[in-house]
């Protein structure tokens, strides 16, 4: 029999009881247990439940605790890889251990050959691949083999360099650059390491210092000048070389409004070709024109010296110098110049200890006249002999050096009428030699003030300013001697002199500097027919002797201020009967010739002839020079 309540489920048997009128309803709060009543579950008395909770948490903890040991281990293996590599593998690729050393001179001139020498040490555990070496050169920079080539950088694949190996390389390249110019030479090092495709690069540099230039030019103008009026520009060009250089250019490049009337050497294009210059040697173009533009314009030269690709095609190769010189146009009231012992060149070359004669010419370049025209000469310089200034058309003042040409002096100065023109004078002496200071300078500062009357007849204030440089040229003493028994050389022969018998000389020639340096110093004397060369010498310098022509020459070198030099060399003379009763010649007149560096001018000097008369012998009497 099957009854209905089977039929309910849990749910609805629950809802049941639930509803059921008078059916009590359970309360949840459990009541507090009583003061006897309480019991406390011991620690080892886990509920059922709980225990298979338990059991699962345990699993889970022992799981976590195995991945974090995991992780740990991982961490320290991948932490003793990274130091590892760091402190062991790490330095087969730092650039720190890979050592350059370079070898060279510091200090140059200007178109030398710069020779190198590049050590490269691996200092690294593993060997290096792929090297390159690069030396990049200067702008400029010409292949030592063929100088016309650029040589803008050396390259070269060294390939692998094994742990500990060192190689060394030579390379040189023909630098140029301006006098007192720093050259800086990179240089770097690529390569790989082996499994890498990294390329490291190791750097560094060289630093050439450029002392001189192989040609020099020198550009003497006035810094300022008055449109229309001419204009003087003298372009020296000197060979700092130790070979002859061929080919040498000049090139300008002239300011806009410049118009060439007048030059020492044709020109094409603004370039002049000036040959073959000797070590040492000089070649001066002298260019006269005239400017147009603006008062306070200025104009700008540029000249450049260097050589051309050949004789045929006079293009500039190589450039070795360029030198500019500002010109500003001005416009003067009175035009004024300068000329010192008659010479009106921008800068005169005088002597010490001499008379100079100076030379103020002005004129009114207005189309009004100036009235009240004042012309002043300061002298300035530590050359002047002050106390011997003497002026006749105008008043020394003294206290400033002042030599002022006025109305008071002059005259004609009271009113100057449009292109009037007139000059005042003066001279003074120059100090000796060994009162001279070093570069010895003398400065002459021509101010002219005066007023000038306009269109309307109102009166104007006008003034300008001037200045012209003369510098001293330094003095050179030559003496000649000659001795038998005290002299640098073992002499043999009769003294006096014996006909058709040889008696040997010591020729000794002294030099005395007093004044700036001077530059490839010689000096040199012919013999006459009767006196043989022996090439014997002795003392500063060398000496060479010409056969053809019986020249000695002494090539003295470089002589600093205050410099002295003594050379001497052995000759033979054979005297003939016929100069019996005479002392003969045993050299002709010497003479010396040198190169002032700070007045850029030749110098020379002579002194007598040297005869058979030996006065500096001891116990010499003119008895001994007479040919018996």
């Amino acid at each position: 029999m099957i009854h209905p309540e089977d039929d309910l489920s849990t749910l609805e048997e629950a809802r049941a009881r639930l509803y059921k009128p008078g059916a009590a309803v359970p309360d949840p709060r459990e009541p507090l247990a009583g003061r006897g009543e309480r019991s406390l579950r011991h620690e080892w008395e886990e509920p059922a439940d709980l225990a298979q909770y338990s059991q699962k948490g345990e699993r889970h903890v022992r799981l976590a605790g195995m991945f974090f040991v995991g992780a740990f281990v991982f961490f320290l293996i991948a932490l003793s890889g990274a130091g590892y590599l760091f402190y062991f593998e790490g330095n087969s690729v730092s650039v720190d251990k890979i050592a350059v050393s370079i070898q060279g001179p510091t200090t140059i001139a200007g178109g030398d050959t710069v020779p190198l020498s590049l050590t490269i040490t691996n200092q690294n555990p593993v060997a290096i691949e792929n090297a390159k070496l690069e030396v990049d050169f200067p702008e400029g920079s010409r292949n030592p083999s063929n100088v016309l080539s650029p040589y803008p950088r050396y390259t070269e694949d060294l390939g692998t360099l094994p742990a500990g190996a060192t190689i060394t390389r030579s390379v040189k390249a023909v630098v140029f650059g301006e006098a007192g110019q720093t050259a800086l030479l990179p240089v770097s090092i690529s390569y790989n390491t082996s499994g890498s495709n990294a390329v490291f690069e190791k750097k560094t540099s060289y630093v050439l210092a450029i002392s001189s230039t192989p040609l020099s030019i020198s550009v003497d103008t006035l810094s300022e000048t008055v449109a229309g009026q001419p204009l003087t520009l003298n372009l020296t060009v000197r060979s700092n070389a130790s070979v002859p250089l061929a080919n040498v250019i000049l090139t300008g490049t002239f300011p806009f409004g410049f118009s060439v009337t007048a030059s020492s050497l044709p020109s094409t294009n603004g370039s002049f070709s000036l040959g073959t210059l000797a070590p040492g040697a000089t070649k001066t173009v002298r260019l006269t024109g005239t400017l147009s533009g603006q008062q306070n314009d200025e104009k700008i030269f540029r000249f450049t010296v260097g050589t051309a690709v050949s004789e045929r095609d006079p293009t500039l190769s190589v450039k070795y110098m360029t030198q500019d010189a500002a010109v500003k146009l001005s416009a003067p009231f009175i035009a004024t110049s300068v000329s010192v012992n008659g010479d009106t060149s921008p800068t005169p070359i005088i002597t010490p200890k001499e008379f100079q004669s100076v030379t103020v010419s002005y004129a009114n370049t207005l189309a009004t006249s100036i009235t009240d025209a004042v012309i002043a000469v300061t002298i300035t310089g530590g050359a002047v002999d002050y106390g011997s200034i003497r002026t006749t058309n105008g008043f020394y003042r003294s206290g400033d050096h002042t030599i002022v040409f006025s109305k008071d002096t002059d005259p004609a100065l009271v009113s100057l009428a449009p292109g009037a023109a007139g000059i005042g004078t003066f001279t003074f002496t120059t100090l000796p030699p060994g009162a001279l200071p070093p570069a010895p300078t003398i400065t002459f500062a021509i101010s002219v003030s005066g007023t000038r009357v306009g269109q309307t007849n109102v009166p104007e204030a006008v003034s300008s300013l001037v200045t012209k440089s003369v510098k001293v040229a330094t003095v050179v003493a030559l003496s000649s001697s000659s001795r038998h028994s005290s002299g640098p050389f073992e002499t043999s022969g009769p003294i006096p002199p014996r006909a058709d018998q040889a008696t040997t000389y010591s020729i000794i020639w002294d030099i005395a500097n007093y004044g700036n340096a001077v530059a490839g110093g010689k000096v040199s004397a012919v013999l006459p027919g009767y006196v043989s060369y022996v090439g014997k010498t002795a003392g500063n310098g060398s000496f060479a002797y010409n056969e053809s022509s019986r020249t000695v020459t002494w090539s003295t070198g470089d002589l600093a201020q205050g410099g002295r030099a003594q050379g001497a060399f052995l000759v033979s003379l054979v005297p003939s009967s016929s100069q019996r009763g005479s002392a003969p010649q045993l050299t002709g007149a010497p003479s010396f010739s040198g190169y002032d560096r700070f007045a850029g001018t030749q110098v020379s000097a002579n002194a007598a002839p040297v005869t058979t008369e030996t006065v500096a012998d001891p116990g010499y009497t003119s008895d001994n020079a007479v040919v018996q």
